[in-house]
């Protein structure tokens, strides 16, 4: 079995970290893609960073790091503006911004 590049493996690292940035923010109600991406740019990312030294290996886990931690932090947005919009509709006289 050939081994992956390290340029391959470091590219694959940035597009897990840049695609678990989205999923945390887009795909909020899924908890497991961010974070699963996340680590895997995390892990790939210090890999890379290990063997070759390179940037972009510190990119990618930068990324990861954003990625696992946006996940928590867009599910209490997300729930805070439910809660705010659940009480504008049951009282809406109760906050003037309703």
């Amino acid at each position: 079995m050939s081994q992956i590049s390290k340029k391959t493996q470091s590219t694959i690292a940035l597009a897990c970290g840049a695609v678990g940035v989205v999923a945390a923010v887009w795909l909020y109600w899924l908890i497991v893609p961010g974070l699963v991406l996340g680590a895997i740019a995390v892990v790939l990312g210090w890999l890379t960073r290990r063997t070759v030294g390179s940037e972009r290996g510190s990119v990618a886990i930068a990324l990861g790091i954003v990625a696992i931690l946006l996940v928590p932090s867009v599910l209490a947005v997300a729930d805070s503006a439910e809660d705010w919009g659940r009480d504008c509709a049951l009282d809406p006289a109760h906050d003037p911004n309703c």
